[in-house]
């Protein structure tokens, strides 16, 4: 499906009081948990934080190699009209521009990208190459995702064609430390029907470490229900409570 700007879902609470699980958890939102969830993750894995030039709160890691951008206070990019609100990177050097960088919007699902920010917090080496591949999309292939019959081996859609992850390429706003032109990178989105206005967007520029996307993808399809005390407005029909 071609990547087109589309004006972002109304998010509103299903109910209030006590949390409900709900699946799929690629419509379940972010129950507003988006930005302290990973925070707590990173500063779990012993993250500090910091103010940078555009006063945006930064977390980085103890050699500041890595690092996590929030900006929904001071937005910077958009994905199909919602503002990115998390941008992940790495690079090698502390002066140096990221090797890869990895963005969210408003109301992703917090799990799949504490995933991912988990295993950035994690990994030994998350700039050994520059190479971009496949490998993230296997769990989708192993959850029973189906291969889109016009882009086989490359975009995988959720069940009901509600959600889909896609190795492609991606809009230049997305900057990469790959001087080779073109390359494509791993674009994730969710929507609850076709041509409706996407619940949420990612994006994982070319060098971003396969089995880093590979957390996210792997999360994303887990289809354990998750809690929340609220959901997006236009998924209530389309999830299920347990």
């Amino acid at each position: 499906m071609p990547f087109s700007h589309r004006h972002n879902p109304t998010h509103g609470p299903s109910s209030d009081g006590p949390a409900v699980r709900v699946s799929p958890r690629y419509l379940a939102g972010d129950d507003g948990l988006l930005a302290d969830r990973v925070t707590a993750a990173l500063t779990g894995a012993g993250w500090s934080h910091r103010t940078t030039r555009h006063s945006t709160p930064r977390l980085h890691s103890f050699d500041q190699l890595r690092g996590a951008d929030w900006l929904q206070g001071a937005p910077e990019l958009f994905l199909d009209d919602s503002v990115v609100v998390w941008t992940l990177f790495a690079r090698r050097h502390v002066e140096g521009l990221p090797v890869w960088t990895a963005h969210f919007t408003l109301h992703t699902p917090h799990e799949p990208v504490v995933a991912f920010a988990t295993a950035l917090a994690t990994t030994p080496d998350v700039v050994r190459g520059t190479e971009s591949g496949r490998a993230a999309l296997e769990p989708l292939a192993e959850a029973d995702w189906a291969p889109d019959p016009t882009d086989a081996g490359n975009t995988f859609w959720a069940p009901r064609l509600q959600a889909c992850v896609s190795h492609r390429a991606l809009p230049p706003e997305i900057h990469d430390g790959n001087p080779l032109p073109d390359l494509p990178g791993y674009l994730a989105y969710a929507e609850v029907a076709d041509l409706a206005p996407r619940q949420w967007v990612a994006a994982f520029s070319p060098s971003t470490p396969p089995d880093l996307v590979r957390a996210f993808t792997e999360c994303l399809a887990d289809p354990s229900p998750v809690e929340r005390t609220t959901v997006p407005a236009d998924a209530e029909g389309y999830l299920f409570y347990t």
